[in-house]
């Protein structure tokens, strides 16, 4: 079956029919690559009303998340965390995965909500990139600079870790520079250790964004 179709068929023709999900010309959801880790699956974002889903949106509106293939559809939510029944399913499949893509999802299942969400970023080029629209703190940047690294897979015997690289804060406005340490088990159970924070304003200022 299309993923569009379990999708559908999971949240039931009610819901459905309040969502507004992005589709093709072909009538198929279209996946958001940049959330989506898996060679077996892909990631699909739905966009409903107001409190209709799990993730608010602003200035209005939320929306849910699945893994999709064309087997099964599971609609992953930060209260239960049903991502780690994906990662043990992928468990082999971990180590071929873009891990600032892989931990960016992971992250949003454990993250502090939309006052506190994380961009992960690659390394410390890419807080550079990030400078050309947001004024970069020289000052705190060069204090975190031989700490960032990169964003990484770390092999153990059990599991596997990500150190990730992100920007933490609410929506556009990350200021935060931290590494998370994310711990995945053969079983797909997930553990992060305590944010080691870089910097607390390693931006002087952001754009302003009007939703």
């Amino acid at each position: 079956m299309r993923p569009t179709d379990l999708i559908r068929d999971d949240l039931g023709a009610e819901v459905w029919g309040k969502c507004s999900p992005r589709m093709s010309s072909s009538g198929e959801i279209e996946p958001v690559h940049d959330m989506s880790p898996f060679s077996t699956s892909r990631t699909y974002v739905i966009h409903g009303g107001t409190r209709q889903f799990d993730f608010p949106s602003l200035p209005n509106g939320s929306y849910c998340v699945y893994d999709a293939n064309g087997r099964r559809a599971i609609r992953l939510t930060r209260k239960g965390k049903e991502i780690q029944s994906v990662l043990g399913d992928n468990w082999l499949l971990l180590p071929k995965c873009d891990p600032v893509v892989l931990s960016s999802l992971i992250l949003k299942f454990f993250d502090g909500g939309i006052r506190a969400t994380h961009r992960v970023l690659a390394n410390a080029e890419s807080l550079r990139s990030d400078g050309k629209r947001y004024v970069l703190n020289e000052k705190e940047f060069g204090k975190a600079e031989s700490l960032i690294e990169t964003t990484r897979f770390i092999a153990e015997d059990d599991r596997f870790t990500i150190r990730a690289v992100t920007l933490c804060g609410w929506m556009h406005d990350k200021r935060n520079l931290g590494i998370e340490h994310i711990h995945i088990s053969r079983s797909g159970d997930v553990q992060l250790d305590a944010r080691e924070v870089l910097s607390k304003k390693i931006f002087k200022s952001v754009p302003a964004i009007r939703y």
